[in-house]
């Protein structure tokens, strides 16, 4: 366990830090940095703090438990917006520029120093980079045309609460806050079991039975249902069991309750 626990942070801190060399100039000035005179603040400061988040991040223990029951794996690189990488490196090439009184020695340092603060880092303004969203909200095209196919059917005066997978309901959470849902992210905030177990029927691997689906889906109010499918017979499958098909997007099919 330790072993896949210790290979999530290795793996987490190089794709953190992609190909740049700003990781090596950081590493290079908190090394600096205990070495600098008169420099015990700054060693308390930074150094001491940094060393402790380094060690809680590679720890095992300590990064088990964040990832698995903190934040989660999938976001467990967050742990490194705590490292204080702009001021430790700001703080050692100040501390080194200052050394000398001359002030032309300091204004050539500090275009060195701004040099390799630039040479070390990678061109973001690139093609492939960025792109022209659909919509404003910048969220997925499908999430928005299912949820357009909500409001439309549904109109004005009738509630619209709809399950629907992760990748789906957390967007649309987003683009269509009228929409209700019966569960936040992670099936958090529901009190109802039933929508906690629709949810966990809705997100697993295979195909879930629309019998069980629609009876949690009843019993949590939801009135739309929005499904991945990749299976035939599927939406005759929903309609006997009183959810007909409205509209398909993508491979989300989305059902509306015709029958309780």
């Amino acid at each position: 366990m330790f072993g896949r626990i210790w290979e999530m942070s290795l793996k987490t801190w190089q794709a953190y830090w992609g190909d740049g060399g700003h990781v090596y100039l950081f590493l290079l000035c908190l090394l600096i940095l205990f070495f600098l005179k008169k420099n015990a603040g700054g060693r308390r400061v930074f150094g001491v703090y940094t060393l402790a988040v380094l060690a809680v991040f590679f720890c095992p223990l300590t990064a088990g438990v964040i990832a698995e029951y903190c934040i989660g794996s999938s976001v467990y690189w967050r742990m490194l917006w705590l490292l204080p990488t702009a001021p430790v490196i700001a703080y050692v090439c100040t501390r080194i520029c200052t050394m000398w009184k001359n002030a032309g020695i300091q204004m050539a340092l500090s275009a060195l120093f701004l040099g390799v603060i630039v040479l070390a880092g990678t061109q973001v303004y690139v093609a492939g980079n960025y792109q022209m969203p659909d919509n404003r909200e910048k969220i997925p095209y499908e999430v928005k045309a299912l949820a357009d196919l909500i409001r439309e059917d549904a109109g004005a005066a009738e509630k619209k609460k709809v399950a629907a997978p992760e990748k789906a309901a957390t967007y649309m959470r987003i683009y269509a806050p009228d929409i209700e849902m019966p569960y936040g992210r992670g099936s958090r905030g529901s009190g109802k079991s039933a929508a906690k177990q629709l949810h966990l029927l809705l997100n697993q691997e295979q195909q879930a039975l629309p019998a069980q689906v629609t009876a949690l889906a009843r019993r949590a109010g939801c009135n739309y249902l929005a499904v991945w499918v990749d299976e035939d017979g599927v939406d005759e499958a929903y309609e006997e069991n009183g959810y007909a098909l409205v509209g398909v997007v993508e491979k989300y099919h989305l059902y509306k309750r015709v029958r309780n």
